[in-house]
């Protein structure tokens, strides 16, 4: 005999899970002590919103489920957004939460009236949402949410494990628990080669590349289907690294802030052949929008278990990779022309925006407060090229990562994406670096933001974690701030009180570091950077500056 927290351990182990993010209670510590047992590291958040942030960065960069353990009640809500927001990025995660038996009194002990409350709050945020309050079906469910988070578009599933399922002893079934899986359906050669005549007769042709292709795992191929079509390359908005940025047919973003180069690939297409985008999702409206009546748009995506089948022309929908590898092999065989005069238009708009981001930053190099531009261009200078990115909500997570920063690798810019949730990046950047400790990790958060989540250098500091932290300080939720200055708002409840930063970070035994001339950024990067413990940058910024999409585009 054993308690249902301790099988609830030991399935994780089973499944490969190597660590969980968890903040304890007294029904969830069973799971913790059925993890460790079985050599799995359980890492503390310091919020059940971090906890699932944690979780979502790991399935991002991963491909397996991250997991995330709260307890009942406020712990399950408190991480809903985290698992809402893993939805938006079509990140596999399982949320495990303890909850309530199905008999409790009404307004028990982190419930409400309606025991199945959790359950009804994550559905519309997860692939699948689900209560154990029979033990006998523990180890199933548990097995059968690793294959729905991973199959077909991935995304988070909820599993609420009753109280006393998880404190008390259980009988356990002989049989051990076997993942399920269920092979996405495959999409033969021929259906993939239809579909992409459209695009091989066009000659004014681009590539849509969304975030499906980086849970994919299949950039390599898609770098080979655009050159094979030498074609222009456009990212929605919030996924500028879902391609190379410094290959020569990136075109830019959409979908905000359009980058004039992407608004012409799209606006002059005869066809456009579109990786790895949800068919009724916002990013195919942000294509629709930007495109012509008449272009022929093509769709290569995961199964649509979770959404209505679209009502585009051309949709092939399966197991993404695969579907890409056919779709490489066609075209390298035979891709058609595409027009020199549409390509040179193009990349002349890349290369004008280049010149002009080039020309405001000279011209704000060397101006206090800091220019945030300056600090976006040192970092490119300094880091590695794989470095991570993890950006928030507002301007110092969102606007300037988007605008101005070369993402040379894929799937290397981890943001709260559409769902938009600010205090992000701490505890992405301690799950990122817990992924791979090797690689070089920077967090870019507001003062604002930040306030958010300093918390999380608690758990950097436990993990023994080296990201780097740059606080775009302004003393303002300054995205909010510029907009009611521009349209004409009340310049209220957007001011904030003065903080210490950099001594805010040493008080959780993290370096701090205080940056307020532009000649220090370089160095105060390039050492936080070589650091073997987390850096907390407290830059102070000009609340002002001006967006590059704004000046520039």
């Amino acid at each position: 005999m054993t308690t249902g927290g301790e099988v609830v351990g030991t399935v994780l182990a089973e499944h490969g899970v190597s660590q969980a993010y968890v903040l304890l209670g007294n029904q969830t510590v069973t799971i913790a002590d059925g993890l460790h047992e079985r050599g799995g590291d359980v890492i503390s958040a310091r919020h059940e919103y971090n906890a699932a942030v944690m979780a979502d960065t790991y399935g991002r960069l991963t491909g397996d489920p991250g997991v995330a353990v709260t307890v009942a009640g406020p712990g399950g809500t408190n991480a809903l957004t985290g698992v809402a927001q893993a939805y938006t990025a079509a990140s596999p995660m399982i949320l495990i939460s303890a909850v309530l038996p199905e008999d409790e009194h009404t307004e028990a002990l982190h419930g409400v009236d309606d025991q199945h409350f959790l359950r009804k709050a994550f559905e519309p945020a997860t692939k699948w949402s689900t209560q154990v309050h029979d033990s006998s079906q523990l180890k199933t469910t548990l097995a059968r949410a690793f294959d729905i988070a991973t199959r077909g578009r991935p995304g988070p599933v909820f599993i609420g494990v009753d109280e006393d399922i998880l404190q008390n002893e259980i009988e356990v079934p002989d049989a051990a628990s076997v993942r399920e899986s269920h092979d996405d359906p495959s999409v033969s050669a021929d259906t993939v080669a239809d579909a992409l005549e459209p695009v091989q007769a066009a000659e004014k042709r681009c590539l849509y590349v969304g975030k499906g292709v980086s849970r994919a795992f299949a950039a390599e191929t898609v770098v080979d289907i655009a050159e094979s079509l030498d074609a222009p390359v456009v990212c929605p908005r919030h996924y500028p690294d879902s391609f190379p940025n410094d290959h020569a047919l990136f075109a830019g973003t959409v979908g905000m802030s359009d980058h004039p180069a992407a608004s012409t690939a799209l606006a002059n297409a005869e066809a456009v052949l579109s990786l790895g985008v949800r068919t009724n999702s916002h990013e195919a409206a942000v294509l629709g929008d930007r495109t012509g009546d008449d272009v022929r748009i093509v769709y290569l995506d995961d199964p649509p278990y979770e959404f209505p089948a679209s009502t585009a022309a051309e949709v092939v929908t399966g197991d993404l990779g695969p579907a890409l590898e056919d779709a490489r092999t066609i075209l390298e065989s035979g891709a058609g022309e595409t027009d020199a005069a549409y390509r040179q238009a193009v990349r002349e708009e890349v290369e004008r925006v280049e010149t002009g981001v080039a020309a405001y930053l000279e011209e704000v190099r060397s101006q206090t407060p800091i220019h945030p531009l300056v600090i976006m261009d040192e970092l490119r200078e300094v880091a590695d090229d794989d470095v991570l990115l993890t950006g928030d909500a507002g301007a110092a997570g969102g606007a300037w990562p988007n605008d101005v920063f070369e993402y040379r690798e894929t799937n290397s810019f981890q943001h709260s994406r559409l769902y938009d949730s600010m205090g992000f990046p701490v505890p992405a950047g301690n799950a990122a670096k817990l992924v791979d400790d090797d690689r070089q990790v920077v967090n870019l958060i507001g003062d604002g933001g930040f306030l958010m989540c300093n918390m999380e250098l608690a758990t950097a500091v436990e993990t023994e974690t080296d990201a780097v932290t740059i606080v775009f300080n302004d003393g303002k939720y300054g995205m909010i701030w510029n907009y009611q200055r521009r349209d004409n708002h009340a310049e209220i409840a957007t001011d904030i009180p003065t903080v210490d930063i950099a001594t805010m970070a040493e008080s959780f035994g993290v370096r701090g570091v205080r940056v307020t001339d532009p000649d220090e950024v370089r160095p105060a990067l390039a050492d936080a950077l070589e650091a073997e413990e987390h850096v907390v940058l407290d830059v102070r910024i000009d609340p002002e500056a001006e967006y590059v999409s704004r000046r520039i585009w």
